[in-house]
Formats: structure tokens, sequence, C-alpha cells
């Protein structure tokens, strides 16, 4: 990859850069190493070994230890370097291989990808920046905020309370973390690409067991398309998870369709983005599908006073409503029996009522909650819970991370989501209006996954985070926030990547 692109060869994010890099002269040794193999050749090798690698992980589950200890130490290293870009792309990679490790029933802990993005964005802040600017030191205190309610759950669950907390607050630890991250650094609009090239290619993992799965399912004459989500198309583990890590990868499609300035790329990123919305379709999992139409009707609106970028966006989504409609559709109603039409027209969900429990519960508890975990146990209790069969795992646990944070944390909760609120906005604010698309829509698409679905991914926060990232280009824009490591004298800071 490094004959084709350099950024990750340039200096650290943050990190003053002594020269300027210069174009390399026609027929210079330089020149002809950059040019002996085409952009998008690699790119489509690189789809073709993440596909390869999904089946590999499919047969050999042991692999994954070593992929995940591989990732680690990698991390570590480049932490070591200060080389804040590889550790970035280190973060990009581990939502669709977190996915593709739960399809595979790799022997890791379900929690690994959340822990090792944690782990990843602490090397890279303490000693890769080593200071904490504003909006970093929101990351901190929304961490802070919610650490205080395991307390609760210790004192309710005993020894399985650390369980208990881990499914309920690492999701939004990573978020933190992240944003200590993310918001104190600057990359390239090439190194930007690479991020988005890096999350599409990685979905395509668990796009590959997926179909592998329905595959074989159909050949078995198992599968069974019903009203529900569907079990066997997602790859066997949760449809509502691999439906929003497609859809992840839909939303990341359409930007690069977008802004990739070179052809087959652009016809690469478009096969590729096909790939993921019919299988996201098959899941049975409405989320994924909504959040992407949410993330791009935000896109679309911030786009209204952009003439060439509108047309574009305009004649995109024509030519793919129409797709959908008259192929796409058809096809996969006939595919599914009837079952897609029911399924996709009935607006109905037990999300509403789980949220309205958890209200009820807050109103109950509203100075420091019932402590992470503890709402699916609010009914029966967890005492009696403990001495059921099925230690009530089926009894429903919320869906929305913000009703969530009420009914658990009390009134830090309501301080969290403030936070919540308040990172959104200096991302909106810091974007600039070229680079604002991008922010609102990554935005968009991660609020509405909390909605429906908490962190069960570490998607969300890193899609989150992933917005508060300065892009340097052409245009200078005043510092909103400290500076990372450089004075603002020492180093430029830019908007994020131009759509038009």
């Amino acid at each position: 990859m490094s004959a084709v692109d350099e950024s990750l060869a340039a200096p650290p994010l943050g990190m003053p850069s002594q020269v300027s890099r210069q174009a390399p002269q026609p027929g210079s040794a330089r020149a002809r190493s950059t040019t002996l193999i085409p952009r998008s050749i690699v790119l489509a090798g690189l789809l073709l070994g993440q596909l390869g690698l999904a089946l590999v992980l499919d047969e050999f589950r042991v692999f994954a230890l070593a992929q995940a200890a591989g990732l680690g130490a990698l991390g570590l290293y480049a932490a070591l370097r200060r080389n804040l870009p590889l550790i970035l792309c280190l973060c990009a990679y581990l939502p669709g291989v977190e996915m593709l490790w739960r399809q595979t029933k790799a022997p890791l802990y379900y929690l690994t990808a959340p822990y090792l993005v944690i782990a990843l964005s602490a090397f890279a802040v303490i000693l890769g920046i080593g200071s904490f600017g504003r909006t970093a030191r929101l990351g901190l205190l929304f961490i802070a905020v919610l650490l205080p309610a395991g307390a609760v759950t210790l004192k309710t669950a005993g020894p399985g309370a650390r369980e208990l907390v881990s499914f309920a607050l690492t999701g939004p630890i990573a978020l933190g973390a992240l944003v200590t991250f993310t918001s104190q650094i600057r990359i390239k609009p090439e190194l930007y690409r690479r991020i988005l090239w890096i999350m599409l290619i990685s979905s395509m993992g668990p796009w590959m067991i997926a179909v592998t799965a329905l595959r074989e399912g159909l050949a078995q004459g198992d599968v069974t398309f019903t009203e529900q989500s569907n079990f066997i198309a997602s790859g066997g583990t949760a449809p509502v998870q691999v439906s929003a890590l497609l859809g992840m990868g839909v939303l990341v499609g359409v930007l690069l369709i977008l802004t990739e300035r070179q052809q087959m790329a652009r016809i690469l990123a478009v096969i590729i983005t096909a790939a993921l919305t019919v299988q996201c379709f098959l899941t049975f999992s409405r989320g994924g599908m909504t959040s992407v139409a949410i993330a791009l009707s935000a896109l679309a609106i911030t786009q209204a006073g952009n003439r060439q970028m509108r047309n574009r966006i305009i004649v995109l989504v024509i030519v793919a409503l129409t797709l959908l409609v008259t192929v796409v559709f058809p096809r996969l109603d006939e595919f599914t029996g009837g079952a897609f039409e029911k399924r996709f027209t009935d607006a109905k969900t037990g999300r509403t009522e789980l949220a309205a429990n958890d209200y009820k519960i807050f109103k109950d508890n509203f100075l420091f909650g019932v402590g992470p975990g503890m709402t699916k146990y609010q009914r029966l209790g967890y005492d009696i819970c403990q001495y059921r069969s099925d230690k009530c795992m089926n009894e429903a646990s919320s869906h929305t991370e913000f009703t969530r944070l009420l009914s658990e944390h009390g009134l830090a909760g309501v301080t969290a989501i403030v936070i919540l609120a308040m990172l959104a906005f200096r991302a909106y604010a810091w974007s600039g209006p070229r680079g604002r698309p991008f922010a609102v829509a990554m935005i968009a698409w991660a609020v509405s996954q909390m909605f429906y679905a908490n962190f069960r991914i570490v998607a969300v926060p890193f899609v989150f985070a992933l917005a508060l990232v300065r892009v340097t280009g052409d245009e200078r824009v005043e510092d909103h926030d400290e500076p990372a490591s450089p004075s603002p004298s020492q180093a430029s800071v830019g908007s994020r990547p131009a759509l038009s």
C-alpha cells in the first residue's frame, strides 16, 4: 500500500513537519516506484485478502487469537514510535473485525474489540500526544460521570457486578477514550480517505460470513424468512449488530462514491456498497438501513447550498432509488417469499415500551439510578433471577442508550447526555462549511444507532469520535481547541475533506 499512498509515512499526527513533501519528478526512481501498482488494484487486492481472511477465521477460529494479539502488539509499537496515523487505521479496522470474531465464534472475550480500542486510544494519548485539550477533557469527563453508578450494581449484584458493568459501560468508555484521541489530531485528506477505505473493506469480512452462512443454509433447506430478524442471513449472530455494521459500510461507501477521485476506485466502492446494501436488507433487521437513510438525509441537507454536490447527490439518489424499487426490492421479496415486504412495511417495535420502562425506572431512582446493566432485573429482581434456570437472560434489557443512561445512572446519566450533545455540537462547529457533511453524517449515524441499539458494537463510538477528527486541507481556519502537541504556528489546522 505504501507504493501507492505515502500518507502513513508522514510525520505523526499533531506533530510539526519540518519539510514539505515535493512531488516526484517524472522519470525519477521515486516516481517509478509510486506508479508500479495502480491504486484500484491495491484496493481490490486488500478486499480479496479480507474476504479470504474471513473464510480462514470461519474454518480455523483459533487464528483469531493471533490476529487480536497482532493488532494489540502493532498498536503498542505504533504508540511507542508515536505513529498516530497507524493507530487511527487500526481503530478503523476493529469495527469490522469485531463482528467477524462474533460471527465465527472466535475464542475471544466478547468485548475484546472495544477493549483494544480503549487501549489503543490510551496508548495514542499518553505515549503519542502527551496532553489533553478541552474536548479531550470532555471525553474524560464523560467516562468519569458514568463510573460511580458501578457501585450501585456492585451493591446489588455482588460478585456478578463485573460482567454487568463491563457489558453496559465498555461502549461508552470506548467513546470517551476515542474522543480524547481523535479530538486532538489533524490528518490530511489522503489519510482520511484511507480511513474510509479501511472501514469499507473491513466491513466485507462480516458480509462474507453472512453470505456463506446464507448459501449453506439454503442448500440445507434451513432458511425460512419470517417477519423477524434472520440469524442465518446475519452469519449466525445478532442481526441487529450485523445490520448496523453492514449499514456503516454502506454509509462509508456512499461517502467514497461521492468523493473518490479515481474512476476505478469509485467503481469498486459502488460494487462493495451494493453488496453490503443487499445483505443488510437480508438480515431483516430494519435498523441498519434506517440509520444509513438518516445519515444520508443529514448529509443532503448540509449540501443544500452546494450546487455541484447537491446535483451529484440528487443523481445518486435517483439512480439508487430506481434500482432499489425496480430491481432489488422485487427480487428480495420474491427470494424471501413475500416476507421482505411485510417486514419492511411494518413499523412496530418493542423498543418504545423498553424506553418507556427506562424512563419509569429513572423517575423512581432519579438520583443514582439502578446501576449499569440492572434494568432487565427490575421486574423480577436480581436475587430471584439468580434462582431461575435461565438467570433472566431472556428478559429484555434497554436498547436505547439515552434512556439507559437515565435509568441506570440517574442524574449522572443526564450529565452524560449533555456531554454527548456538547461533543456533537463541537464536531459540527469545527468542521467548517465544506467539511460539515462528513461530521454531520457520522454523528447522525452514530446517534441513530444509540437510539435503537445502544453501544453494542464498537463501530458506534468509533464513527462518533471520527467526526471530531480535523483534516488539514487548503483552507486555514481558527483553532477552536488547545493544540495537541505543536503550537498553532507550527502546524496548521484545516477543514475536513471537501465534498465539492
